[in-house]
């Protein structure tokens, strides 16, 4: 009985040592490619052709360069620049391969690493200003149904360094109105929780003078920066803007009248002494965005050598105060002249 002998097939010196992807389809079935028109076989074998030439090259030349095959690879694969991409997350195929967020110039343009200096909160020693816009929520605007409020935190130029969410359960948004309690979480462009305020259950009117509003601002999450709190008054409210110690930094005057007609209304931040060192405006948006919507804009403005941790805490007096004075229940006009 004859013992069957293995038969080696000789391989083309051209041959090389990948499988292109367009040579699944040569296992195809006979009955298969009988059925294929000649013109559609003649089309895969010339697109065939074309590949394995191509990728020919391209091995060629980085067999020549690694410098060039790095490159390729490199660019071929990494997330698009902070302007070009419209997510901040990488995709499946990135996060395999071990890529984290581009960097781009825009982005290194941040400082980071300054000492004293929350993590988070480079970008504030830079600059005096800040912008706060308010989403439109249309849910709310057409039902009167209070949804969570969305911000948006830009600097003078309106590019957004910060955007913020508040964090509350529907009972409390419905139930309560502009007096609930909430969280609120400030993220960063990296979607990383660099600011965390809190704002307890309490009465904002002169006739409760021991249950008045606070606010807790901490940077990180879970490291309180400082602390807003209300002050007692009959005409006009007033705040005091107070450290990680517990000691008053500054102080905040508002008008006796917050209606909004037509015009800015202004919440001026003075230093112990009194002297004027900035202001949180709250600013006109428009007859029908003021009429229809709660969705507000706000200004801050403070002094550039500021402490970094007192510049958030006015970024968290400015939610506070929206929520105190602007923030509409139902769609209906909530405020009233003084503290009563």
């Amino acid at each position: 009985m004859s013992v069957p002998t293995a038969v080696t097939v000789p391989v083309p010196a051209s041959s090389s040592s990948y499988i292109s992807t367009l040579d699944l389809t040569k296992n195809e079935s006979a009955d298969q490619k009988e059925s294929t028109p000649n013109g559609a076989s003649s089309g895969s074998k010339v697109l065939r052709l074309i590949w394995h030439s191509l990728y020919s090259k391209y091995n060629y030349f980085c067999t020549r360069s690694q410098t060039l095959k790095q490159l390729v690879c490199r660019e071929a694969n990494k997330p698009l620049p902070k302007k070009f991409r419209h997510t901040m997350r990488l995709n499946k195929s990135a996060k395999r391969k071990g890529y984290e967020f581009y960097i781009s110039d825009e982005d290194r343009s941040i400082p980071i690493g300054i000492p004293n200096c929350p993590r988070g909160l480079e970008y504030l020693t830079s600059i005096d200003q800040l912008l706060v816009k308010q989403k439109v929520e249309l849910l709310e605007a057409f039902t009167g149904f209070e949804t969570n409020n969305k911000f948006s935190i830009k600097n003078a130029l309106g590019q957004k360094v910060y955007y913020a969410v508040e964090d509350t359960d529907c009972c409390t948004r419905n139930m309560c109105g502009p007096a609930r309690p909430f969280d609120m979480k400030i993220f960063d462009n990296f979607q990383q929780e660099v600011i965390h305020l809190n704002r307890p259950l309490a009465c904002s009117a002169c006739c409760f003078p021991c249950c008045l509003q606070t606010m807790e601002v901490s940077a990180p999450p879970g490291n309180i920066i400082g602390t807003i709190e209300q002050e007692w008054s009959i005409c006009s409210p007033s705040f005091r803007i107070l450290n990680h110690i517990g000691d008053t930094v500054l102080r905040i005057e508002g008008p006796f009248c917050t209606f909004s007609l037509c015009g800015d209304v202004e919440f001026n931040v003075v230093s112990l002494t009194g002297e004027k060192v900035g202001k949180i405006s709250k600013q006109w948006s428009g007859m029908a965005r003021e009429i229809f919507t709660d969705a507000d804009f706000f200004g801050i403005t403070f002094p550039l050598d500021l402490d970094v941790r007192m510049k958030a805490v006015l970024l968290g007096a400015t939610f506070l105060i929206d929520a105190m004075f602007f923030e509409k229940s139902g769609n209906r006009e909530t405020d009233r002249p003084g503290m009563i």
